[in-house]
């Protein structure tokens, strides 16, 4: 395990600031943020153009949305399925440090 977030033997759990951002593969002028948990269940995080995100405008920073699309998927690489369907819109920092809880 990395030392990264460790101090002390103490563990911090995992949160929004724990994404890996980058800009999206596909999408000009989105990004996507990743995060993997100890469980094998990993996050994707996105926004910009096209996704249900806020603004829907182009960016290159977390910084610059305050809503983001979320996808969950388990250790096989499927999604999760929500009561909203494959992927959550326009979810806040806070609602996706609680979808990290839950599912670490």
């Amino acid at each position: 395990m990395s030392r990264l977030g460790v101090r002390n033997g103490f563990t911090r759990p995992k949160s929004f600031k724990s994404l890996k951002w980058r800009k999206h593969k596909l999408i000009p002028g989105a990004i996507q943020g990743k995060l993997m948990l100890s469980s094998g269940i990993q996050f994707s995080v996105v926004a910009g153009p096209t996704l249900y995100s806020l603004p829907r405008d182009k960016g290159n920073s977390p910084d610059d949305f305050n809503k983001f699309e979320v996808a969950i998927f388990d250790q096989d690489g499927n999604f999760i399925e929500t009561n909203e369907g494959d992927v959550l819109g326009w979810q806040s920092r806070e609602d996706i440090n609680k979808l990290i809880q839950i599912h670490g």
